[in-house]
């Protein structure tokens, strides 16, 4: 339940983001998600990609990481 809070206050509170640890590189990022949307929609991936990075993470993934799966410079075996 506290998670489900933490995930509307960061969707109804501008400038408030979450600090995460990119599951793929380790690097922390900060996740600004808000009503008017993510960075991460503007990063085209093909239904298959985003598919695939649902099946093997379960929380966000940095800019970079997202950007390189989309252009094919890191695959999902990395």
């Amino acid at each position: 339940m506290k998670d489900k809070l933490r995930q509307l206050a960061v969707l109804i509170t501008p400038g408030l983001s979450r600090k995460l640890n990119c599951e793929s590189c380790g690097n922390e990022f900060s996740c600004g998600a808000s009503l008017t949307g993510c960075w991460c929609a503007e990063i085209n991936l093909s239904d298959a990609n985003r598919a695939a990075l649902k099946k093997k993470f379960h929380d966000c993934l940095c800019r970079e990481c997202l950007e390189r799966f989309a252009a094919g410079t890191l695959s999902f075996a990395d």
